[in-house]
């Protein structure tokens, strides 16, 4: 297991932080047939791959979190990526704040400016599982361990997942995993049926919050653990707390994330 301190153990898999090193096996599953198709109307290049490790090496750096590459336990194959990663203060994500509590936590930045302003208090979570590990469960687990770091280790107070409205698998997976739909946004994406990517793409949202967390570990124990713990609830923010500054006015305009199953 690594030593990174964001790697965690489920039952049955092992969960590693994605850093620079990991460019092969993030390679692996975003050059899967069906998990790029999510993502863009292309095959990204290896290239692109590389760039995308760098971003999560550095986002784990600066804002102590992104997402996992998943392995198997017991022989070390390459399930998927997954996991949490703060959101940016851009148009597309602030789409997601009619669906969030009134309060001033929903808009508030994290105290890191690089690699992007992000919000500091709700995260996002998602999922890629390689084809030939589909239907086995490995998504929920992935979510499991993600929802737990996000409220028990970083404290959050809302995390939310998007996907394609025609994404059923990823639907399902996000309501075994408790989050609840909230709505509907539009965004750059594959319409159902369509070959091009289109700026008004239909993406449903699932938001879970930290009292709704219903604590389930991935490892598949009983309900009923415990919920943030004291020194995560100290990271809370509030008006005026040190660190945490309004987000800017919302400008600029990136791809908005899908979680396929």
């Amino acid at each position: 297991m690594s030593d990174h301190a964001g790697a965690r153990l489920t039952s049955r898999l092992r969960l590693d932080p994605v850093t620079k090193s990991h460019a092969d096996d993030l390679w692996l599953v975003h050059s899967d047939d069906e998990v790029w198709p999510w993502y863009s109307a292309h095959k990204p290049t290896r290239g692109q791959i590389e760039r995308r490790a760098a971003l999560m090496d550095e986002s784990w750096r600066l804002h102590g979190v992104h997402k996992w590459i998943a392995y198997q336990r017991d022989d070390g194959q390459v399930v998927g990526r997954g996991g949490l990663s703060r959101t940016a203060a851009d148009a597309d994500w602030g789409q997601i704040y009619e669906f969030l509590p009134d309060e001033p936590w929903t808009r508030e930045a994290h105290d890191a400016p690089f690699p992007f302003t992000a919000h500091a208090n709700w995260l996002e979570i998602g999922w890629a599982v390689r084809h030939e590990f589909r239907g086995l469960g490995y998504a929920s687990e992935i979510g499991r361990a993600g929802l737990a770091f996000a409220f028990t280790v970083l404290g959050a107070n809302a995390v939310v997942s998007c996907t394609l409205r025609h994404n059923a698998p990823s639907r399902a997976v996000m309501e075994r995993i408790g989050m609840r739909y909230a709505g509907e946004i539009k965004s750059r994406g594959l319409i159902n049926g369509a070959t091009r990517e289109q700026d008004d793409a239909p993406y449903v949202v699932h938001v879970l919050l930290r009292d709704e967390w219903q604590g389930v570990p991935a490892t598949g124990a009983s309900r009923g653990q415990p919920r943030a713990t004291e020194a995560a609830q100290g990271r809370r923010s509030g008006p005026g707390r040190r660190g945490i500054t309004p987000i800017p006015t919302l400008t600029t305009r990136v791809r908005f994330p899908s979680s396929p199953a």
